[in-house]
């Protein structure tokens, strides 16, 4: 039950498997290596991003149980003390929960700048809303994960000496165009299509304006048999989609040509 690595006396394949394996039965899916942080998805929801827990994390990491917001607090900390930039990579297989520990990661940041500043600033509501909008068009279910973002992206995130966030932006990169004309069988094309059709029921006007019908009659969403996703709601997520818009201040015009 090691919580870094770098203390098994004898480091080698098997004792980290093993050290990784009894932590996760226990629900424990973060792991040290010195300053690496290994996170094992747990495929279900766990208490470990209430916000208790991030007040915990925000107050300092040492001697604390490895986490990402503490990983999060490191780069904000050494940013502020050393006034250096920080950079976090997240890396790993399909599925592995890269996009929910940038959402989390992001999450600490917007909130310890907001404490930092004294209020809750537009700006990093709008950073936040941001990752609704890039998930709904550049991620899609695949066999593997029912959320995988097909594209890359570099994230910055611009603070002033006072830990205040002043500015950001997203760059994206190697999207894959080849899913919005064809998905293998049991797939889905990005979630954005079947959000934008589920108003086809809902939403009289949108429907005549935009000429929406069933996904299941299209041929870019209908061809890989997969309509819905078990828990997914693309009403809900395009209601999403749509606040992050607004929040991002794009006019009723501007959200329609999209």
């Amino acid at each position: 039950k090691i919580e870094d690595l770098v203390n098994i006396s004898d480091l080698n394949e098997m004792s980290i498997l093993h050290n990784l394996r009894i932590r996760y039965k226990e629900d424990k899916i973060y792991t040290n290596i010195s300053s690496i942080l290994i996170s094992v998805n747990p495929f279900k929801l766990l208490p470990l991003y209430t916000p208790e827990v991030l007040d915990s994390y925000r107050s300092g990491y040492r001697g604390k149980a490895p986490h990402v917001f503490g990983i999060a607090f490191n780069a904000f900390h050494d940013m502020l003390n050393e006034s250096r930039d920080q950079s976090v990579v997240i890396s790993g297989e399909s599925g592995a929960g890269k996009s929910e520990a940038t959402k989390l990661i992001l999450q600490f940041l917007t909130d310890v700048s907001s404490k930092a500043s004294g209020s809750q600033q537009s700006l990093e509501q709008q950073i936040l809303a941001a990752n609704p909008i890039l998930e709904a068009l550049g991620n899609a279910k695949t066999l593997r994960n029912n959320n995988s973002s097909r594209f890359g992206k570099l994230i910055t995130v611009n603070f002033d000496k006072n830990g205040s966030i002043i500015g950001g932006s997203i760059i994206n990169y190697l999207l894959e165009k080849s899913r919005v004309v064809g998905q293998t069988k049991g797939e889905r094309n990005y979630h954005i299509f079947y959000q934008l059709l589920s108003q086809a029921t809902t939403n009289p006007q949108l429907t005549s304006e935009l000429k929406l019908q069933d996904p299941e009659l299209f041929s870019f969403t209908g061809q890989s048999g997969v309509i819905h996703i078990d828990g997914v709601s693309d009403e809900k997520d395009f209601e999403d989609v749509q606040n992050s818009l607004n929040i991002l201040r794009f006019s009723a015009a501007e959200q329609k040509e999209i």
